[in-house]
């Protein structure tokens, strides 16, 4: 396996840790450069097992898996990994790849993992308290080493913690200015939202921390919610249009009583047609629920109707419906599940826009990062109605 990993990269390979940090930005190259790692690090010694992990982690394909198999098909490694279904094996030892999501995991079952040498944790901006209570004693072979990927989020963030805490480790802040294989039109892309919005910039493509200035939900928990929770709730759904910027649908548990706001599941995502939002809609079988969007496009509700989305319906807008809607769901503590990662970062990087002239935040809230708050508004619209908070409903024409 002949592996000339960028430079940053290179500590990877000069220098030994318990602990590994790769933060930055897209297209950074951090997880490809992990895979190589780990791959080589088997090759060497057939008998080492590696646990890959995300916080949540729903299916096999929203796992590592496909990079590393991506990454043993780049160098021609199949006479070394046989890559089954679910999991890679050592053809020449008894080493083991496995994917697991670190949510499903309780005190006595992740000591299952305590034969594992090599541990990775992706997205490890999500990664709970709990999760590295549990993961950080269990992984202790001598020699056992711990690699986090991610791209940060706020600095008292679990992830940031525990770099801050720990002192046997490698830190490696890299981004696509680093990555000699970054393509042209990754690096179009940065220098578009570079003129464009600073901030998001940074934090997208530099991999600094999120926007925090001005915050317009102060009161976001992210964690793993458990079904027991939301069993007795009415269950909400919004979606707000898009294209260039991310369709976003959200579903939603409200406990009117406790001011508690479950978003529970949902999908954000750029450049989808109305067929494919319909499709993704049925994939998370939220069809034959109340869906209320955005009525700006009436012609999108009547294409989701006709792919089988029956229950879509405007949402109730009117007179300051914005910041009205904003404040409906101030009063809420807003639970998100853990694996939502594009909706926790909207949330996370919501923010008033800045005073030109004196810096500080004015009562207009900025565009950017706004479509899971927008989606989450949608879904509740009704209630906020009925409450005052907005004004009449607004039914556009041919809906």
């Amino acid at each position: 396996m002949n592996v000339n990993p960028p430079e940053i990269f290179e500590p990877l390979y000069m220098e030994e840790a318990r602990y590994y940090f790769l933060k930055g930005g897209r297209g950074s190259g951090k997880s490809w450069a992990v895979a190589d790692y780990l791959l080589l690090q088997m090759l060497m010694n057939p008998e080492l097992n590696l646990v890959c992990l995300r916080e949540v982690q729903r299916s096999i394909k929203h796992s590592s898996k496909k990079l590393l198999s991506d990454r043993i098909d780049f160098h021609h490694l199949h006479n070394h990994f046989d890559v089954l279904s679910t999991e890679i094996r050592m053809k020449k030892g008894n080493g083991v790849i496995i994917f697991n999501g670190l949510q499903d995991h309780t005190v006595d079952s992740i000591k299952s993992l305590e034969g594992f040498s090599l541990c990775w944790v992706e997205e490890s901006q999500t990664i709970t308290s709990h999760s590295l209570e549990l993961l950080i004693p269990t992984i202790r072979a001598n020699g056992s080493k711990l690699f986090f990927t991610y791209n940060p989020k706020n600095e008292d963030d679990p992830i940031e913690t525990l770099r801050h805490e720990k002192d046997n480790k490698i830190v490696i802040h890299a981004n696509y200015l680093d990555n000699p294989f970054t393509p042209d039109s990754l690096f179009d892309e940065a220098e578009e939202m570079k003129s464009k919005n600073l901030s998001k910039y940074n934090h997208i493509y530099l991999g600094e921390y999120g926007i925090s200035v001005g915050l317009i939900f102060e009161n976001v928990d992210v964690r793993v919610i458990r079904e027991d929770e939301v069993k007795d709730l009415e269950c909400l759904q919004g979606l707000d249009w898009g294209f260039t910027d991310p369709n976003t649908f959200i579903i939603l548990y409200l406990d009117q009583k406790n001011k508690k706001l479950y978003i529970m599941d949902g999908f954000h995502k750029n450049g989808i047609l109305n067929s494919e939002i319909a499709q993704r809609i049925k994939n998370l079988n939220a069809h034959m629920t109340v869906i209320r969007a955005d009525q700006a496009e009436p012609k999108s509700i009547m294409a989701l109707r006709s792919y089988g989305i029956r229950r879509i319906i405007p949402a109730a807008k009117g007179k300051d419906s914005v910041n009205a809607g904003i404040s409906f769901l101030q009063e809420f503590d807003i639970i998100i599940n853990a694996h939502l990662t594009e909706i926790i970062n909207d949330f996370k990087n919501y923010v008033w826009e800045t005073d030109k002239k004196t810096g500080k935040p004015t009562n207009k809230p900025n565009h950017d990062f706004s479509h899971s708050a927008d989606a989450t508004r949608y879904a509740c619209s009704h209630i906020a109605l009925k409450q005052g908070n907005i004004g009449r409903i607004q039914k556009p024409r041919g809906v």
